[in-house]
């Protein structure tokens, strides 16, 4: 083997890790630009307010959505199934009170009822709150 095709190899090995260098850059990048700190700190107090055993990491951010303008979360679509527990009135998800779509059906939240803190959450669009099938059988609700 010459010298030339010996390191070929190793000159794929730079151009995957500078690619993979840039790619990671832009998307941290597009992430900060998108969505404020606060937000994204409360996205993830209310993904640790829950069981989430089985789900990949990257699906709990895959269904937000932050506003360019503002940073703040404007759309949840959390993954179904991701999210097991009780969804309580001081639940981290009422300090997303620019919220205009809120989907957080077929997941398995434990409450008997729901709580009146979503009535904080005043921006969203009907009929975009959806928790039908996310909570006790006896509460079943599709707003």
């Amino acid at each position: 083997m010459s010298l030339s095709q010996s390191r070929l190899p190793l000159r794929f090995l730079s151009l995957l890790l500078l690619y993979c260098n840039i790619f990671a850059s832009n998307f941290l990048m597009i992430s900060a630009l998108s969505c404020r700190s606060d937000q994204i700190q409360a996205l993830m107090l209310f993904k640790n307010e829950f069981v989430s055993n089985g789900c990949n990491r990257s699906d709990y951010l895959n269904g937000v959505l932050c506003d360019n303008a503002t940073g703040a979360v404007t759309k949840l679509q959390l993954p179904s199934g991701c999210f097991t527990g009780t969804l309580k009135p001081n639940s981290s998800l009422f300090r997303f009170n620019h919220l205009r779509y809120l989907n957080l059906s077929h997941n398995n939240f434990t409450s008997s009822s729901l709580p009146s803190e979503f009535s904080n959450l005043n921006r969203l669009k009907e009929p975009y709150l959806l928790i039908y099938y996310s909570l006790h059988p006896s509460c079943l609700i599709l707003i």
